[in-house]
């Protein structure tokens, strides 16, 4: 699957070590790295805005540990890191007087930066949670319906680190494309990054991702657009720190991404009607088949898209000296000093994958940028 080569059905990518989970947390902030003596790491704090120094820098940081209590300032001496993710990364510019000078002025709070692409392009991967009844009980179904079971797997796993409960939800994924000569890309404006790059990912599960029913088991196989075109917004409507941000995701916004989906749903169900899984699969749980009209298949997608939890974008990349975007490079907010963003909202496209790795990638290459300049 990292080949350069994905389209096809294989073993997922998995950062898993001794049967658990291995994230960012127990990697980056290992014991071995927190025990640094340059390294501090703060608890059940919030950033409310980046402020500027005497000097014009972005160097100072106003937190709180308690919504209600006092607010707190720390200067660094060389620049400040944000990366607070795809909504709250803009939340914290827009708080800091950053973004569009118009839109945060009419909401009380004074401009200090106009930086008009702050919040913009906001982009997801579309997901239909989509679920087939089966005809056995070796699915995830039949733990959660047996306590006694769920606690045998859950004991051997807390003594061994063995049985199914190491296993995440996923084992395998489908990454596949609809036809290069479909209409709806008539002009060029397939939103893939080429003919070796996916339009959708086919997502498989041993068990219903959602809430199932109250008797019978099932299995997954649910689509999701992996190279959309839409794309949504973070704003604000408050000058209140606290109150969350309003997130358009904008999900199915363009006609190109309807149709990438509902190829994708049918490949699912072509895939489940293949012979293979006579006696095995029953039926859809959802009310759609391969014989429902596109309008049908249309009104479905739309009353139960999802998302696959993976927003970029929202402080995107530029060229250095473009009049859009938010971060140059390097990684450094645009007409700013001693301020970078560092975190998965400053992909200016999405990757047509999910997006573990590039959040790592992203953190490493800054982490060059940092010491090279610092030294």
């Amino acid at each position: 699957m990292n080949s350069g080569y994905p389209i096809g059905v294989g073993w997922e990518a998995q950062t898993v070590k001794n049967g658990s989970r291995s994230s960012s947390a127990t990697s980056y902030l290992a014991p071995q790295f927190v025990a640094r003596p340059n390294l501090h790491v703060l608890l059940n704090a919030r950033v409310t805005r980046v402020l500027q120094t005497a000097s014009g820098d972005f160097r100072k940081v106003e937190f709180v540990q308690d919504v209600n209590g006092k607010k707190f300032t720390l200067t660094a001496t060389k620049e400040v890191i944000l990366s607070a993710g795809s909504i709250n990364t803009p939340n914290i510019l827009f708080h800091s007087g950053i973004g569009d000078s118009t839109t945060l002025s009419s909401l009380g709070i004074k401009p200090t930066h106009h930086l008009p692409s702050v919040g913009q392009n906001l982009t997801d991967h579309p997901l239909i949670f989509f679920s087939f009844q089966v005809n056995s009980t070796d699915t995830w179904e039949t733990a959660e319906r047996n306590a006694t079971l769920a606690a045998e797997q859950f004991a051997e796993w807390n003594t061994s680190r063995t049985g199914p409960l190491i296993d995440p939800p996923t084992n395998q994924l489908g990454w596949l494309r609809v036809p290069d000569n479909a209409s709806v890309f008539e002009g060029g404006r397939d939103p893939s990054a080429g003919l070796n790059t996916p339009h959708y990912e086919v997502i498989f599960g041993a068990g219903s991702f959602t809430p199932p029913p109250p008797t019978g088991n099932y299995i997954s196989i649910s689509p999701a657009v992996v190279s959309p075109a839409s794309r949504g917004s973070v704003t604000i409507s408050t000058n209140n720190p606290f109150t969350a941000p309003l997130i358009n995701p904008n999900l199915l916004g363009s006609p190109i991404d309807l149709f990438i989906m509902r190829e994708a749903l049918k490949s699912c169900l072509r895939f489940a009607a293949a012979p293979a899984w006579n006696g095995f699969i029953i039926s859809p749980v959802a009310n759609v088949s391969l014989k429902s009209t596109d309008a049908e298949l249309d009104s479905f997608i739309r009353q139960n898209a999802a998302t696959v939890f993976h927003p970029v974008g929202t402080a995107s990349m530029s060229p250095k000296n473009a009049s859009w975007g938010v971060v140059d490079p390097d990684l450094r907010v645009k007409g700013l000093k001693g301020l970078r963003v560092v975190d998965l909202s400053v992909a200016p496209f999405i990757p047509a994958a999910h997006t573990q790795a590039a959040a790592y990638i992203i953190g490493e290459r800054a982490s060059d940028f940092v010491k090279e300049i610092w030294n």
